[in-house]
C-alpha cells in the first residue's frame, strides 16, 4: 500500500511539474507575441485568467469586427464562473450540467482563439487546430510557444489558404 501511495505522490508530482512547465510555455508565447505586436500590458500573459485577454488582443485583427469587443471578456467572464460554479455544485450536484456546459464553451472558444492565433503566424494552422482540439487544448499551449518567433502571415494569404 505505501508503494501505490508513492508512485501515486510521484505521479501527482510529475504531472504538476508539468502542467507548471506548460502554462509557463504558453505564457512565454502569448507575451512574445504580444510585444511584436505591440500590445499594451502584454504581461497579463503570466496571469492565468488574464492571459485570455492577452490572447484576444494578439488576434484582434483575425477575428470578425462585431466579436472583437466580445471575445476577451468573454474568455474571462467564462473562465472566472468555472471556480464559483464547482463550489455550487458541491451543494446542489443538477449544477453540473451546467458546468459541463459552460466547461464546452469556454474551451471552444479557447479553441477558435488558438486557430486565429495559429492562422496568423503559421501555414500549418489546420493540423495545430486538429492535434489541439484531439489534446483539449494542451498541443495549442505548446504551440503557442514555439509559433513565438514567426512572422505574421498576411491577411490575404490566411483567407486564401
Amino acid at each position: 500500500m505505501e508503494l501505490f501511495i508513492l508512485v501515486l505522490l510521484v505521479f501527482l508530482l510529475f504531472a504538476f511539474a508539468a502542467g507548471i512547465a506548460v502554462y509557463l510555455l504558453f505564457a512565454f508565447g502569448v507575451f512574445r507575441l504580444a510585444k511584436r505586436g505591440g500590445i499594451e500590458n502584454a504581461w497579463l500573459a503570466f496571469i492565468p485568467i488574464a492571459q485570455y485577454y492577452t490572447l484576444s488582443m494578439v488576434v484582434w485583427d483575425r477575428v470578425p469586427a462585431g466579436f472583437r469587443d466580445v471575445l476577451p471578456w468573454l474568455l474571462i467572464g467564462l473562465s472566472v464562473t468555472q471556480f464559483p460554479l464547482f463550489m455550487l455544485e458541491i451543494i446542489f450536484p443538477p449544477l453540473v450540467i451546467l458546468a459541463i456546459l459552460l466547461w464546452f464553451v469556454t474551451l471552444g472558444l479557447v479553441l477558435y482563439t488558438l486557430f486565429e492565433l495559429f492562422r496568423k503566424y503559421s501555414d500549418q494552422y489546420v493540423v495545430l487546430l486538429v492535434f489541439s482540439i484531439l489534446t483539449l487544448g494542451l498541443v495549442g499551449w505548446i504551440a503557442t510557444f514555439a509559433i513565438r518567433n514567426n512572422e505574421e502571415r498576411p491577411v490575404d494569404q490566411a483567407r486564401a489558404a
